[in-house]
C-alpha cells in the first residue's frame, strides 16, 4: 500500500518544478516513470525506520488517521529525493533539506519508540521470532520408582 503518490509529488512541487526534477533527460516534460521510482524509494526509506516498531507498509485503509502524518513525512523525504537525483539543479534548496532532515528525525524517533504513531487503534507490531533450539525429549523407559533399590 503506497503513501503518496506521483500525482501527490506533482501536486507539491508544481507542474513546472515536478517536470524539471523528474524529466532526467532534457528537464522539461515530467516523466512518471522516474517520479513513481523517486516516489517508491522514498517509501522505502520511511518503512524501514517504521518496521523497527510497525508492520509495514502501514494499513492506511485499518488507520486513516494516520495518512495525513505519513504522507507529509514521505512527501518530505521524496520532494528531496527528487532534488537530489535531478541533473538540472546544482544545489538543493535549504527549506528543502530541513524537511528532509526533520523528516528523517521523525521517523528515527518512531523507530526509536520515542514518538509513536498517533493511532486510533494499535498499529500492528513486528511479529516476534524465536530462534531459540528447539527440541523434544523421548519418554523415559525407566522412572525413578521402578530403580528404586537399583
Amino acid at each position: 500500500m503506497a503513501y503518496v503518490s506521483t500525482s501527490d509529488l506533482s501536486a507539491r512541487l508544481g507542474a513546472t518544478l515536478y517536470a524539471r526534477l523528474t524529466d532526467r533527460v532534457n528537464g522539461t516534460s515530467a516523466s512518471e516513470t522516474v517520479a513513481l521510482q523517486i516516489v517508491q524509494e522514498a517509501e522505502a526509506e520511511a518503512n524501514s525506520y517504521l518496521a523497527k516498531r510497525y508492520a509495514t507498509p502501514v494499513d492506511l485503509t485499518a488507520h486513516p488517521e494516520l495518512k495525513d502524518v505519513l504522507d507529509q513525512r514521505v512527501l518530505d523525504l521524496a520532494e528531496y529525493l527528487a532534488w537530489r537525483g535531478s541533473p538540472f539543479v546544482s544545489d538543493i534548496p535549504g527549506r528543502v533539506q530541513i524537511l528532509y532532515e526533520q523528516a528523517r528525525r521523525w521517523f528515527e524517533d518512531v523507530a526509536a519508540g520515542r514518538v509513536h504513531l498517533p493511532a486510533g487503534r494499535q498499529v500492528a507490531g513486528p511479529v516476534a521470532e524465536d530462534d531459540s533450539p528447539r527440541f523434544q525429549a523421548t519418554a523415559r523407559k525407566f522412572t525413578a520408582e521402578e530403580l528404586d533399590g537399583l
